[in-house]
């Protein structure tokens, strides 16, 4: 019995059945539904397309819907540029709204940044930028660059080992999973689970 499971995302470069035959052709076992973009409409077609699909060839191909929860994200930065971070570099975070530009940067998190501690890691963009906490004040965090890149803005944030404050479902992943039960998806995920 096959214990690894593939799960791919669908999107829309796999709109097309041909595309989406070939990848479970090839090995999907899950078809992961992103909440964190599109829309009713979208979902609803990809989760029908894939049961065709699944009668058509006598697959059981599974439906994941993963919500968009709680994301913690940069801010805007100056011009709508990209900006080259270097390792070593000082960046600073910051709560206030503010256009980030050169070692300044704007994040979302509204929590206590007592919530991040000194010596813990911050990953941008899925790991792309690391950064370390080195000091903490009351809305701006000093870090140092441990992994450079290219920092654009809204990119998502991770502080993985962090007690970050946020509420259970938001009102969107209310209403996703309504939509998911209506639809029978076979798994829900979601992100910052407390409890």
């Amino acid at each position: 019995m096959v214990k690894t499971r593939i799960i791919s995302t669908l999107g829309p470069a796999s709109n097309n059945r041909t595309i989406l035959r070939n990848m479970i052709l090839s090995g999907m076992d899950v078809a992961r539904l992103n909440f964190s973009h599109g829309n009713y409409t979208d979902h609803k077609a990809r989760i029908d397309l894939v049961r065709e699909i699944n009668k058509k060839y006598h697959r059981h191909i599974k439906i994941l819907q993963d919500l968009e929860g709680y994301r913690i994200r940069i801010g805007t930065l100056r011009n709508h540029k990209p900006l080259e971070i270097k390792k070593r570099q000082i960046l600073w975070l910051t709560q206030e709204n503010i256009v980030g530009q050169d070692n300044l940067i704007s994040f979302d998190y509204q929590g206590a940044l007592s919530d991040i501690k000194i010596g813990q890691y911050i990953y941008i963009d899925d790991g792309n930028i690391a950064l370390l906490v080195k000091n903490r004040f009351d809305k701006k965090l000093k870090t140092e660059v441990v992994v450079g890149g290219i920092l654009k803005e809204h990119k998502g944030i991770n502080i993985p080992g962090a007690k970050l404050k946020f509420q259970g479902l938001t009102q969107k992943d209310k209403r996703d999973i309504n939509f998911g039960i209506i639809n029978q998806v076979d798994y829900i995920a979601q992100s910052f689970v407390r409890q």
